[in-house]
């Protein structure tokens, strides 16, 4: 059956700024754990890709922290994600020290050496490792197989692909999982994001091509359009296999409470428009205050000016060419005007 990792803590942590209390993350942790959910990731270590200044406790992960939740829940299986150019030794070695079960490494298609390394430094330090390619959708399936080779062959007992874009249909999803068990001996798993309100059913897909781990938060809370929920998806596993691997009644009591306590809406599973059309459009969510601010700028609609973004390729979007395309916008005489 099928490994379920629990994001809430830290993908759910760009909804609060990461600023979840130690008591929260308690809860949130035994929660989990009662529930029997496989693995829980408590945040990230020393902060996602631009650090933890100005952030909450699961964008640090500091070792009291881990050390807090580990006593609280001994049994728990703590997962802790990292990217590379935020760590050292010292921070493996203690990832290793306070009981860390599963160490997920960010893998992009630029730093690609730089995560080569860390995933054999974790390896040096007896860690299970996850190799993490983030933003699936900007690499071809020629540089995804390659990248995962040399991911293995560096010591990594998972790869991961996951849609940060929120831009894979169900069809790309079974390509993308048959394609990498073909050539991989380690185990898959996927990342899903619901831009498109296609969580669930890419990791039906998923799970439909053999996947072996899937990523879930409680009520879908995650970056831009959340992920699949852990509530609906343990749901959809009882209801279709018609035996209860995970206890239904704890994970609903669970995410209650971080629809109560966590939440501002309890609409959150609705994704807003931006991030729908983020995800149409193959664009990360950095793309989105440049856009903005230039379509602030030159007076004009913001949503005419992604989709003139989007007809370019999406991997090559820059500042720059935001600018030349608001100016064309501009030129051509679109006005700003409210819907």
């Amino acid at each position: 059956m099928v490994q379920l990792l629990d994001v809430t803590l830290r993908d759910g942590g760009y909804i609060n700024q990461f600023n979840f209390s130690i008591e929260e993350a308690k809860k949130i942790v035994s929660g989990l754990h009662k529930s029997r959910v496989d693995w829980i990731e408590v945040g990230y270590r020393n902060g996602p890709a631009k650090g933890s200044a100005g952030l909450g406790i699961t964008a640090e992960t500091n070792d009291a922290y881990i050390k807090a939740l580990r006593e609280h829940s001994p049994n728990a299986n703590l997962v802790v994600m990292l990217h590379p150019h935020n760590v050292n030794s010292d921070d493996i070695h203690a990832l290793y020290s306070l009981g860390v079960s599963l160490v997920r490494i960010c893998i992009r298609k630029d730093h690609l050496e730089e995560a080569l390394e860390t995933i054999r430094e974790c390896k040096k330090n007896s860690l299970k490792i996850s190799a993490n390619f983030v933003r699936i959708t900007n690499f071809t399936n020629e540089q995804i197989t390659d990248m995962a080779l040399m991911a293995e062959a560096a010591g990594a007992d998972l790869i991961y692909f996951a849609d940060s874009n929120g831009n894979l249909l169900p069809e790309n999803v079974r390509t993308l999982t048959t394609s990498l068990k073909s050539v991989l001996k380690v185990q898959i798993g996927f990342h899903a994001h619901n831009n498109l309100s296609l969580g669930l059913a890419n990791t039906i897909a998923a799970l439909e091509s053999g996947i072996d781990w899937l990523d879930s938060s409680l009520r879908g809370i995650g970056r831009s359009g959340g992920n699949l929920a852990t509530e609906v998806f343990i749901s959809y596993l009882e209801r279709y296999y018609g035996f209860p691997k995970y206890k239904l009644i704890e994970v609903m009591d669970i995410a209650e409470y971080v629809q109560d306590k966590i939440l501002i809406s309890g609409n959150y599973l609705t994704p807003q428009i931006k991030d729908i059309l983020l995800g149409m459009m193959n664009f990360s969510t950095d793309l989105m205050q440049p856009i903005m601010d230039s379509a602030k700028e030159n007076r004009i609609y913001w949503k005419e000016l992604m989709y003139e973004l989007s007809k370019r390729n999406p991997n090559m979007v820059t500042n720059k060419e935001i600018t030349e395309v608001a100016n064309i916008i501009k030129k051509n005489k679109r006005e700003f005007q409210h819907l």
